[in-house]
């Protein structure tokens, strides 16, 4: 009974899978040269950071829901990583053109002045914050 149920529940999936899939005639290509890409890739990737941080400390927030709804209310709670990550971003979105160097440097002065009074412990910081207390 048990395999009878596992090979419908197999079967199941893969006709809703293939039957989801596009044709090759219903997929409309664009073809990006390599610096079209890099620059897409480098754009979409320091608006994630630059719009989607959180608004007191300037670092990147642990989820982003682009519908505004944090269901665990975790809006405010930044990673340490990924905000080093999104640290570059900033930095190549200077260097691209995407914000000047005087809105890049207001960034980072947010940042380092939220993580000089951010808890710390022995002198690191742990990966997530509270992006409004730093606690």
């Amino acid at each position: 009974m048990k395999q009878i149920r596992l090979i419908s529940f197999i079967l199941f999936c893969s006709s809703f899978l293939l039957g989801n899939c596009a044709n090759k005639s219903d997929v409309i290509e664009k073809r990006l040269t390599d610096s079209q890409l890099l620059d897409t890739v480098q754009y979409r990737t320091f608006n994630y950071f630059w719009e989607g941080a959180e608004p007191i400390s300037g670092l990147a927030r642990e989820r982003f829901h682009e519908d505004g709804i944090y269901p665990e209310n975790d809006k405010n709670i930044v990673t340490i990583g990924g905000s080093g990550f999104g640290m570059m971003a900033i930095l190549a979105g200077v260097k691209r053109g995407y914000v000047t160097d005087k809105q890049g440097f207001a960034r980072f002065e947010k940042i380092i002045s939220f993580l000089e009074r951010a808890d710390r412990f022995h002198g690191a910081y742990p990966h997530w914050l509270n992006g409004e207390t730093g606690k």
